[in-house]
């Protein structure tokens, strides 16, 4: 192979990646919406919600959290998961970023109201909110 062969090669899963991850963590129509840490607060006290921390690795939890379960073992431990895909659920992590992705990953698996803490514990902590 010569390199311009290679170097289209390497161009082409490089698009594929990006392309990839891009519809994995923002799909054309969002299966999950992001909500304010205020939003997620109201949201948590509802007696009817399922509250997952994903983060990895494990942090200390919110005062409610169902269950923790790393972003990236979502599938795998569906056992713990409501049996109910009508059930809402509530995702965080630290920062946002893994939860997008357990939230999408959510959504694939059949989940239809999913909720992703914007911006994560540290944007609960800025807003003030009790951890």
């Amino acid at each position: 192979m010569n390199s311009r062969t290679i170097t289209a090669i390497a161009i082409g899963v490089v698009i594929i990646f990006i392309a990839y991850n891009s519809y994995v963590l923002f799909p054309k129509e969002k299966a999950y919406e992001s909500v304010s840490p205020q939003e997620f607060y109201k949201l948590m006290q509802r007696d009817d919600v399922f509250v997952i921390d994903v983060h990895v690795p494990e942090q200390k939890h919110l005062t409610g959290t169902d269950v923790w379960i790393p972003y990236d073992r979502i599938e795998e431990m569906q056992d713990v998961l409501p049996k109910d895909k009508d059930t809402i659920i509530l995702v965080y992590c630290r920062s946002g970023h893994m939860s997008k992705i357990a939230a999408s990953k959510l959504a694939q698996m059949g989940y239809k109201i999913i909720y992703d803490l914007d911006g994560g514990i540290i944007a609960w902590q800025k807003a003030g909110l009790p951890i």
